[in-house]
């Protein structure tokens, strides 16, 4: 892929370009719930739980307690549907370095949004400083999501485009 000096003409993506963000999210979000689990536990001592964060920001910003389900639900929906959107929007509209670094940027991205962003909305500490191993971990498997959802789409689209 060759890197882009000038943002593109403003589009929206096709049913197919959506179909195949989906599809990249979710094998992000696939890796990212396994990488969330164990060897995070294993290395912080704690699994990371982002439908915990969900609640706590609704909770602290909105006052809504939210079941797990649901918190579940809309983190799920943000990792294979939203975050898949920004990543196809920085990449189409604003600038495109060419992957891999698109990927593993727009993953580093996610990892500000969830841990500098809203982290600190919902009352908790900045990018999890009081935690610095959780921290880090939410960090390597954000960037691993953002890759391999950005791979995945990317070789989605250069198949059914021809490029």
């Amino acid at each position: 892929m060759t890197t882009q000096t000038m943002p593109r003409a403003f589009a929206l993506p096709t049913g197919r370009t959506v179909a195949h963000l989906v599809l990249g999210g979710l094998a992000g979000l696939g890796f990212w719930e396994l990488f969330a689990a164990v060897p995070t536990a294993w290395f912080a001592e704690y699994a990371l739980e982002p439908p915990e964060l969900v609640k706590s920001l609704f909770s602290h910003q909105l006052g809504i307690t939210l079941s797990t389900p649901v918190a579940k639900l809309l983190h799920f929906v943000t990792g294979f549907l939203f975050y898949p959107l920004g990543y196809w929007v920085l990449t189409r509209w604003v600038k495109s370095f060419g992957m891999p670094a698109d990927g593993w940027i727009w993953g580093v991205i996610t990892y500000f949004i969830a841990l500098g962003v809203f982290a600190p909305l919902a009352g908790q500490h900045f990018l999890l400083s009081d935690v610095p191993r959780l921290s880090v971990m939410s960090l390597i498997g954000h960037a691993i999501y953002g890759y391999i959802g950005a791979l995945v789409f990317e070789h989605l689209e250069a198949r059914d485009t021809g490029r």
